[in-house]
């Protein structure tokens, strides 16, 4: 199922060629035709690249009504699964976000907020690489110039990252198995944001990161092994 819909003019062609080519394709291949993609664009300029393999993918699934959304201009969304059952959930506020997933495996699933109905996320730049089943990533991104990069090789691992303060950043690595990373980054700072940066490698590790208040903090994290519990926590 592949759905537009734009609120103001039409569809940008090259969208709307993409659109007609991806339908094509799901109907001439059987290994394509449980794939789905839902796209909801109010403004212009928005560039979308969605490429699905394998069978029982999604873009689209919020409260099972499988909605996505980019609303703004000047967004780009890349999107590109192989596997089954993988979903992406996205929605997209502002302009000028470039945003990246990728996704190689079975039943991985990501959801990515980035702003909401009332305030833009504006030059917000998140890519997101994962390699490996039943993973989870969940991301939620509110201001603008803010970096989120995620990329994790293994199976079973669990990301969530809430991003509400600007002009912060995050670069967080996942080597191993059944890992537990949990980010959050509120307040106002002191202009430049927080930074975390964390590279992890092993089984079974669980890792909570809390930067708030209203100095900038930066947080930097490498752990390597297994069954390691490490919690930080910045600010007020």
């Amino acid at each position: 199922m592949i759905k537009s819909k734009t609120g103001v003019g039409e569809l940008p062609r090259k969208l709307l060629t993409m659109l007609m080519a991806s339908a094509m394709v799901s109907l001439g291949s059987v290994a394509l035709a449980d794939n789905k993609v839902i796209i909801e664009q109010v403004g212009s300029s928005n560039t979308v690249n969605i490429t699905q393999v394998g069978s029982n993918n999604r873009v689209g699934n919020t409260g099972l009504g499988q909605e996505s959304t980019i609303t703004g201009s000047n967004n780009s969304l890349t999107t590109s699964q192989t596997g089954n059952a993988n979903i992406i959930d996205y929605t997209v506020v502002g302009s000028g976000n470039t945003i990246s997933k990728t996704v190689l495996g079975d039943t991985n699933q990501i959801t990515f907020t980035c702003g909401d109905g009332t305030t833009a996320c504006t030059s917000v730049n998140s890519t997101m690489t994962i390699t490996g089943d039943l993973n989870t990533v969940t991301s939620t991104i509110k201001g603008s110039n803010i970096t989120n990069v995620l990329s994790i090789t293994g199976d079973s691992n669990t990301v969530t990252q809430t991003i509400t303060t600007n002009n912060s950043s995050s670069n967080i690595t996942i080597l191993g198995d059944s890992n537990i990373f949990t980010s959050s980054m509120t307040g106002a700072s002191a202009g430049s944001g927080h930074i975390l940066v964390a590279s992890v490698t092993g089984t079974s590790n669980t890792h909570t990161v809390t930067q708030s208040g209203t100095v900038n903090t930066n947080v930097n994290i490498t752990t390597t092994g297994n069954s390691n519990n490490v919690t930080v926590s910045t600010g007020n």
